[in-house]
């Protein structure tokens, strides 16, 4: 009687564990259709309605978690914080149908895999935002030292380093940076103009820039063996390189104890790295996100200008779909610079700069984040 029992029980757990998987794969991974559509038949219409189909998508594969929630409630499988957690990503999508801009309006209808899960545990979701922001290339420079002391390599960055490789962040080789002086380093985290140029030239889009220091703060001899306490503080910064503005920072700590001075400084420095690179990632990931699915800024810089000129660019890009809003921030000795925040990317906006008649302009250098035109006669 106790086999058979044992045996209903373990077939019952059986069952149960296979439910938990078939729930889980479902959450993890489900199929929607997202549609969109942008005034307009040119290539930025095109890519608008593309855009607001795969957001379409993520939302309704949002919704579909929110209603499962319930369901799963009963059934006790997961638990609220992982849904307070999850994020919308599309793994992968295809176009099912196109109207090309018929009408002057573009209508997109995507088959989009949505990925609701932990950004750590679906890659997947990472690489779709990763395409379409071109795969920015990251560049980290980080100084060092324990007790004080300038250490030559940084125990933080090598693990920020291994974590973003193991995610598929592109990075700089390092071996391109070995003439990056400590004081370089220094004066980097300090100024942004100065992290910005050192991206430009090792070809970075994105500067992540730190401090960290290990200091010894308390000893102890516990069944007289020494133990030595360690604190580890890290300071850092995220750049955007082509518009040298700061896009994150943050501040770690952590407190390690140990039998040696040195292995406890850098065990110290090796946790305090791996939070960061969590951290790090998640945020440049959901802010890439954001820009992808949402609004994106990008800044034109325009040479040879005048005032009508300017004004008329201005009026110009407002009437384009997908520009939400357009400001001036200076305008010096024939030289302006506009921010515009617009569904897209700076690619799309070039496009369409170029086609402009009046005022007639020429795109003389063009990166993720910024156009730089000159006005012509």
């Amino acid at each position: 009687m106790k086999n058979l029992r044992l045996l209903i029980g373990i077939t019952a757990l059986s069952v149960m564990l296979l439910f938990t998987e078939a729930v889980l794969a479902q959450v993890a991974c489900k199929e929607m259709i997202g549609e969109g559509m942008a005034a307009g038949s040119s290539f930025i219409s095109r890519e608008e309605a593309l855009n607001r189909a795969l957001r379409n998508a993520i939302e309704k594969g949002v919704g579909v978690l929110i209603d499962s929630e319930t369901m799963v409630q009963n059934f006790q499988l997961l638990d609220d914080k992982v849904y307070s957690q999850v994020k919308g990503y599309v793994e992968s999508y295809e176009i099912i149908s196109d109207n090309q801009g018929q009408g002057e309006v573009y209508r997109i209808k995507v088959k989009a895999i949505v990925a609701l899960a932990r950004l750590r545990k679906n890659i997947k979701g990472l690489n779709i935002v990763m395409e379409k922001k071109h795969k920015p290339r990251i560049m980290m420079i980080f100084s060092e030292s324990i007790d004080g002391l300038e250490q030559p390599g940084s125990v933080v960055q090598t693990e920020m380093e291994n974590a973003f490789l193991e995610n598929n962040f592109p990075l700089i080789d390092k071996a391109q940076m070995e003439m990056i002086k400590s004081r370089d380093a220094a004066l980097s985290y300090a100024d942004p103009l100065k992290a910005a140029a050192l991206g430009r030239r090792y070809g970075a889009e994105v500067v992540i820039v730190g401090q960290a220091a290990s200091d010894l703060v308390d000893t102890s001899r516990p069944y007289g063996v020494s133990v030595y306490a360690y604190q580890t503080q890290v300071l850092v910064r995220v750049i955007k390189v082509d518009i040298a503005s700061l896009m994150a920072s943050d501040n770690i700590e952590s407190l390690q104890r140990g039998g040696g001075r040195i292995p406890t400084a850098k065990k110290s420095l090796k946790d305090a790295g791996d939070q960061l690179a969590d951290t790090i990632m998640k945020g440049l990931v959901e802010r890439w996100r954001s820009e992808v699915y949402n609004l994106v800024g990008v800044q034109i810089v325009c040479e040879n200008t005048t005032f009508d000129k300017l004004n008329l660019l201005k009026d110009k890009l407002k009437k384009l779909a997908a520009v939400k809003s357009v400001s001036e921030r200076s305008f010096l000795k024939n030289i302006a610079v506009i921010d515009v925040e617009m569904v897209g990317d700076s690619s799309m906006l070039a496009v369409k700069l170029g086609e402009f008649t009046d005022p007639l302009v020429d795109i003389a250098g063009k990166t993720q984040n910024r156009i730089h035109l000159k006005f012509l006669e």
